[in-house]
């Protein structure tokens, strides 16, 4: 899932801000990503096969301490996002990701409930969410202070 982002944002490490958008493009090149077979849908094994890469002791569960380890390798200027995007996939607050956390963050992106998510549906949840969380790492805006 976002094993976009933390491909992509590394090339904004040396920048002084991060500018996802147009997020419909960001999410767009997520899909991509995600969508192993190319067949354009993500589908629920997808899902786990992304999620796999921050299961440092592979014991089928991801905890916080493991996913935000796996991201401050990748991409560490991002850590309210990612801990925010965390939030969001760990759907009973035990700070650990289980197989069911993975079934209901895939029910969130499957808008029209058809056990498919299709590239429409993707792009859509993923840009509202990125939209959403804009606010956590100043996405597109100057850290530099104003002109006097």
């Amino acid at each position: 899932m976002l094993k976009f982002l933390l491909l992509l944002l590394p090339a904004f490490a040396f920048a002084q801000n991060v500018d996802l958008r147009p997020y419909n493009l960001t999410a767009t090149y997520m899909f991509i990503l995600v969508d192993k077979d190319l067949n354009g849908q993500v589908d629920r094994n997808e899902i786990d096969l992304n999620f796999q890469q921050y299961d440092a002791d592979h014991n089928g569960r991801v905890s916080r301490v493991e996913y935000i380890n796996y991201v401050n390798q990748h991409e560490p200027t991002l850590n309210l996002f990612h801990d925010a995007l965390f939030d969001i996939y760990d759907v009973d607050g035990d700070h650990i990701l289980y197989h069911n956390d993975y079934d209901n963050f895939y029910a969130l992106m499957d808008g029209d409930g058809n056990g498919i998510v299709s590239h429409f549906e993707f792009v859509r949840y993923w840009t509202i969410l990125l939209e959403t969380l804009e606010h956590l790492h100043n996405f597109g805006k100057s850290l530099q202070a104003p002109a006097q």
